[in-house]
Order: structure tokens, then sequence, then C-alpha cells
């Protein structure tokens, strides 16, 4: 390791550790300090954000329920940040979780089957505790697909971050990754995949995500159908300080037999956007999901009672 790299880590790792170490009681008032200037100093996570909301709310740029949601998006996800940070650098739990009694029961009744198990999420709540809760819940170690950061120091922080938890990351740009996986669901672990990104090219089945025509990875259907693997949907909401409640919602069970990959990637895809639609602001809306469109298409039945 270079000097260089070097000092980005311990950099990294102060700040990382610094934030980890806050009290509790910041949690609120720092998210609150941080949804104000946010969408001040983060323009184009601004523009993000607001451009996906007028889309699928239909809701402008300039009213003032729109900029409170902006601000409530960036509240949540830096209190996910701060959370997920002090439970992993403490060496007690400080979470409380409701419904990991429900999901270890789903789990294991799923693995019972003897094809594995592929559990889908989204960048919704947080989605590195559906990996250290389902894991949990199993009482085998979890594996996630993920992404290396541009910043390789960065990449090797989140890796030890995730060893944390009991979760092994495969790495996506793995020349073995096809093969890594299906061995995988042969010998009946859980394999894990955040999928509401979209897929490398714009490659993959097109479904309706909020009424709008949208390509999804195409990975979870295709292991699916192939290996006759269950698929459960598991989603880790805020509900409060340090306080989490597991929402699961099972896709198909194991050898269901279903062949068409785009349908099967649809009711993945419905169970995200019915999640989404109960925690709004816990969506990472300040992402590019759908291609720019001068008009794009909105869901008229999207309300403001809906938000």
């Amino acid at each position: 390791m270079s000097a260089r790299s070097r000092l980005i880590t311990i950099l990294l790792k102060a700040v990382l550790r610094s934030i980890a170490s806050m009290p509790a009681s910041w949690i609120p008032w720092t998210s609150r300090v941080i949804g104000f200037w946010a969408p001040r100093l983060s323009k184009r996570d601004q523009k993000l954000i607001a451009s996906n909301v007028q889309r699928v709310y239909a809701l402008p740029a300039h009213s003032s329920f729109a900029k409170s949601f902006e601000q409530q998006v960036f509240r949540s996800q830096w209190c996910v940040l701060m959370e997920t940070l002090r439970a992993n650098l403490s060496q007690q739990d400080p979470i409380q979780v409701e419904g990991l009694d429900e999901l270890a029961g789903t789990t294991q009744e799923l693995q019972a089957a003897g094809k594995g198990l592929i559990i889908v999420t989204a960048h919704l709540g947080n989605w590195e505790f559906v990996a250290r809760y389902t894991a949990r819940a199993s009482g085998r170690r979890f594996h996630a697909l993920a992404k290396p950061s541009k910043l390789p120091e960065l990449t090797a922080i989140l890796d030890d971050l995730r060893q944390r938890m009991n979760t092994a990351v495969l790495w996506t740009d793995s020349k073995s990754i096809l093969k890594d996986m299906l061995k995988l669901l042969k010998a009946g672990e859980c394999l894990g995949f955040v999928m509401d990104q979209k897929p490398e090219g714009r490659v993959g089945p097109v479904v309706r995500f909020f009424q709008q025509p949208t390509e999804f990875v195409s990975g979870p259907a295709k292991l699916s159908i192939r290996q006759g693997s269950p698929v459960l949907a598991v989603f880790c909401m805020r509900t409060g300080l340090l306080q989490y409640r597991i929402i699961q919602k099972l896709i198909v069970p194991a050898d269901h037999g279903c062949i068409d990959e785009i349908e099967l990637t649809q009711r993945m895809a419905t169970s995200i956007e019915s999640v989404i639609r109960l925690y709004p602001e816990q969506w990472l809306w300040n992402y590019k999901r759908w291609r720019p469109s001068a008009n794009p298409s909105v869901n008229a039945s999207s309300t403001l009672s809906s938000v």
C-alpha cells in the first residue's frame, strides 16, 4: 500500500469512527442540520430528487411539499449512516429490530428446500441491515453482490464493515461472478441483491415501476428460474431512533415453476414499489434511475396523500 493510500485509509477510518462515536442523542438534530444544508450544497442530488419526485408524484420542484420532502430524504440518509456505523463499531448491538423472529422462521423454512435462497431488496431504509439481520435470522453467512467504489480504500473499508455483519461480498467486477453465485445457491446459501439500480448498459427486463417502463437487473430472476431457488424480498425500515422494522414479502417459493423472466422481475419490482410507497422518504431518490425525458409520464393515481 502506497503512502497516499495509507493516508486516505487513515482519514476515512477517522471520519467514520468519529461519526460512529457521536452520542445517539445527536442523531436527530444533526440530521435536521443535514436536511437543511444538503439540498443547498449538493445541487446535483437536489436536482435528481426533484426530477424523480416530479416524475413519480407530479410535484413541481418549487412546491413547498417537494422542498420539505427533499429535506426528509437527506435526513433519513444521514440517520441510516450514523446508525449503521454505530451498530458496526459498537461492542454491543444498539439496534432494536421488530420482526426478526418472523424472518428467522421464513428463511429457515425456505432454505430447508435445499435450493438456496435469493434475497432481493432496494436502496430503501437500511439495506446494509438487511444483510446483517438476515444472516442473524437464518443462522448462516449472508452473501451479497456489491459494486466496488471508485475509491479502492473505501471499498476495503466497506468490505471490513460488512464482514463485521457476517456478510461476504461478491464484487460485480469479478470474472467468476456467475460461477460463484451458482455455487452458493447449490450449497443452500443466502444470496442477496440490491436490485433497484439500473442494470449495466440498461440491459435487462423492462417492467412497470411507479407506472414507468423501467429496466431492472436480470440476475435474481435468471438464477431463480435456473436453480428453482425461492425469492424473498426483505426490507429493514427505520421507525425511530435506533429502531427498525423488518418487512418481508415472499416472491416465489422453491421449485416455483415460473419460467418467465419478465413476470418474475415484475413481481420483485412491484414488491419494492409497495414498500417505497409506505416509507417514501427512505428511498434513495437522489439516483438517476430513469432515462431523461422532457415530459416524463406520471402515475396519475399518485397523489399528495400517497407520499
